[in-house]
């Protein structure tokens, strides 16, 4: 286990009946044509499907809730964005490679989404968080793991423009959802 899933189970404790059971890895990763990185294997394995403070949405392999399946909704996430860039023409320049590949792991209710900016060659440990606004013209890049970002947000090690003022902190920390699809 990671230090930065130390920490965060500190900050917000999991739910006592764990990640909701295993999950398929190999063929969450098989689907995907990728490995994912192994804190967020872990992350998912200690919390689950749920919400962090009634706000950000950590995605996972089935079982999930509806929608909150991680492979699913990478099905056609790059290709949606990329036409939603082309039709509003504000992909921001930080995101302008032509060889973007962005990975989403988690969402928030207002759409914006937490993702790893997956450069070709570099191992999964080593992808920036990226945070796009549901606008898609705004994002945020962080050089850390998405269980370092969640530790380092809640923690309020640094605040994100997009996502710290939706922090509902008088809501649970960290809410299981109900499992909807058989395991």
């Amino acid at each position: 286990m990671t230090s930065a899933l130390n920490r965060l189970r500190t900050l917000v404790p999991p739910p006592s009946a764990g990640g909701g059971g295993p999950r398929d890895w190999a063929a969450a990763e098989e689907v995907l044509g990728r490995a994912l990185p192994q804190d967020y294997k872990e992350l998912v394995e200690a919390y689950g499907v749920g919400g962090f403070y009634d706000h950000v949405e950590l995605l996972a392999p089935p079982p999930t809730v509806l929608d909150g399946d991680v492979v699913t909704r990478n099905t056609s996430h790059m290709w949606d964005l990329k036409n939603l860039w082309s039709v509003h023409g504000n992909r921001p320049a930080e995101l302008a490679m032509d060889d973007l590949l962005l990975v989403v792991w988690a969402d928030t209710p207002d759409s914006d989404s937490l993702n790893w900016l997956v450069r070709p060659g570099e191992p999964p440990e080593t992808w920036p968080v990226v945070v796009l606004h549901c606008d898609l013209g705004d994002c945020e890049i962080y050089p850390m793991t998405c269980t370092e970002f969640l530790a380092g947000l809640f923690a309020r090690d640094f605040e994100s423009e997009i996502l710290t003022d939706h922090l509902d902190e008088e809501s649970a920390p960290f809410f299981p959802y109900p499992l909807t699809q058989p395991r």
